[in-house]
């Protein structure tokens, strides 16, 4: 049965007045995921398809009632009007009336103009897209803090004291927080092992700071000089920096096969979607180095994605 608490907090956090959004399609993504609980992130477009062959109530089950008092929370006349014309025609506007009647209201709002109204205003947007374009860019979060967001020369974020960068063992000369931030290459940097809950790990966290968080979407590593490749690791995030969410499971995963090799990866699902301020690569199996095979060896760590 549907728990109407969850509903309820769902519903208070996209009417509140200080939700951010980068935009109003996502607000339409997310409601729609949360009524189909998918495994994997889709939009409204995957959405529409799978309404070709079914109808609402087989496909969001008990919580298709749910969408008649979400989807008002929507500010469809953000939309281009090409967009809410192709909406209008859609699979959802056929089979989900409330959805048809708020499009059309957009359409009347943009092609007649309609008296003000808060659902056709734009909400207000404090996140700072930062997109991952090739290995090693200027383009991700830890260079753009080091520039003071945007406003002087870089100089590393670690030693300016705008980021914190811990590891799973004490500070020393191969395990330097600031060498995860730097722009210059470092053969030996690692984090060792200790134990946590009983079992081995390694990791480096970044705390971005109190007033600040990310949704990211893309991240990269650089191996160090040694051959102790990672195979089974996790790309972590957390907003009080104790319990943690997975946002990327890497299993057996070769990609890193060469000493100061660079290597990135798309972080994708529902759970790009939500801001974190403390995030973590944390080694889940051993390495590829028989004698230290919980020495976690990076010398560069960046993140990417939608920045607060």
């Amino acid at each position: 049965m549907l728990n109407s608490s969850n509903q309820s907090t769902f519903y208070n956090i996209l009417q509140h007045v200080d939700l951010t959004v980068t935009s109003e399609e996502r607000v339409l993504n997310g409601i729609l995921m949360w009524g189909l609980q998918p495994s994997e992130l889709c939009n409204w477009e995957v959405v529409d398809g799978m309404l070709l062959n079914m109808t609402p109530q087989d496909l969001f089950g008990e919580r298709h009632q749910s969408l008649n008092v979400l989807l008002p929370l929507v500010r469809f006349s953000l939309f281009p009007l090409l967009l809410l014309k192709k909406m209008e025609c859609s699979n959802l506007s056929m089979k989900i009336p409330t959805f048809h009647r708020l499009v059309k209201e957009a359409i009347g709002f943009l092609e007649l103009g309609l008296p003000s109204n808060p659902k056709f205003q734009h909400r207000q947007s404090s996140f700072k897209e930062l997109q991952y374009i090739c290995d090693g860019d200027s383009n991700g979060v830890l260079y753009y803090v080091g520039t003071s967001y945007g406003k002087h020369q870089w100089v590393n974020p670690v030693l300016a004291k705008k980021i914190s960068i811990t590891a799973s063992n004490p500070i020393s000369r191969y395990t330097d927080p600031k060498v995860l931030a730097s722009r210059t290459y470092q053969g030996t940097s690692f984090a060792g092992p200790r134990i946590e809950d009983g079992k081995n790990c390694s990791w480096w966290m970044i705390d971005l700071g109190l007033d600040h968080q990310l949704m990211c979407n893309y991240y990269t590593l650089r191996q160090d000089g040694s051959k102790s490749f990672m195979r089974y690791w996790n790309l972590q995030g957390s907003s009080d920096g104790k319990n943690w969410t997975n946002l990327r499971v890497h299993e057996n995963d070769q990609t890193l096969s060469k000493p100061g090799q660079f290597a990135s990866w798309a972080v994708t699902g529902p759970n790009a979607l939500l801001p974190f301020r403390y995030f973590r690569v944390a080694l889940m199996g051993p390495t590829t180095d028989d004698i230290n095979p919980w020495t976690l060896c990076i010398c560069f760590l960046e993140l990417y994605g939608y920045f607060h």
